[in-house]
């Protein structure tokens, strides 16, 4: 048999016509689910994409970046407020409700519901003596929470003890924070009768000996 004779076999036609197919449905079925994820990321409502943003990772810029358009705003109106306080209640005279009395008069700040245990990203976390969670320096603006926390250390010569957020968590807004001598200063809701309805009060996060300190970043709504 000479060279000439040998032929290649036919390939069947619709063999072609259905790996084609298969992959055209395959294409086509990826651009509908990705087309579909867009659209339900455009029309989510408010508290879900804030919770989306709370659940994924942010870099320091990014967080940087939402503090200066949402942060720098609740630090001043904090402050605001704290002024007014001495007149009037403000909010409901609960923690959770001077914070929200505070993001409501930001109108791109994500609110909180009573009783939430986030309050934004996360940014920082102690527990007793270890600091466990670091992502970002703690900014004016930021939400700090004590929850069954014992603090131990030095006033000048003086020696102080100090539990807060028994039961229920202290939650207060930063209104400065010393990293030299890791001092938060704050504004929360007071619980003394007699005194203005919003006080401002300081925290050594390095006195912390057990319990457990949180700072969140809020997100823009």
């Amino acid at each position: 048999m000479t060279m000439s004779q040998w032929e290649l076999p036919p390939i069947p036609s619709s063999s072609l016509d259905m790996e084609t197919s298969v992959t055209d449905l395959s294409a086509s079925s990826w651009s509908e689910s990705f087309d579909t994820e867009i659209s339900q990321e455009r029309t989510a409502d408010p508290a879900t994409k804030a919770r989306r943003q709370s659940e994924g990772q942010m870099t320091a810029d990014q967080l940087m970046a939402t503090w200066g358009r949402v942060g720098i705003q609740i630090c001043e109106v904090a402050i605001e407020l704290f002024e007014k306080s001495k007149k009037t209640l403000i909010g409901d005279g609960t923690y959770t409700g001077f914070v929200n009395a505070v993001l409501e008069r930001v109108p791109n700040a994500s609110t909180v519901e009573e009783g939430a245990s986030s309050f934004g990203y996360l940014i920082y976390v102690q527990t007793g003596t270890s600091v466990t969670k670091r992502a970002a320096d703690i900014m004016p603006g930021d939400i700090i929470t004590l929850q069954d926390a014992k603090l131990k250390g030095h006033k000048g010569i003086q020696t102080y003890h100090q539990s807060i957020g028994e039961g229920t968590p202290v939650v207060a807004v930063v209104g400065e924070y010393d990293p030299k001598k890791s001092k938060v200063k704050a504004y929360q809701a007071s619980q003394h009768v007699g005194n203005q309805t919003v006080e401002s009060v300081s925290y050594r996060l390095e006195d912390l000996k057990s319990g457990s300190i949180k700072i969140f970043r809020v997100l823009e709504s």
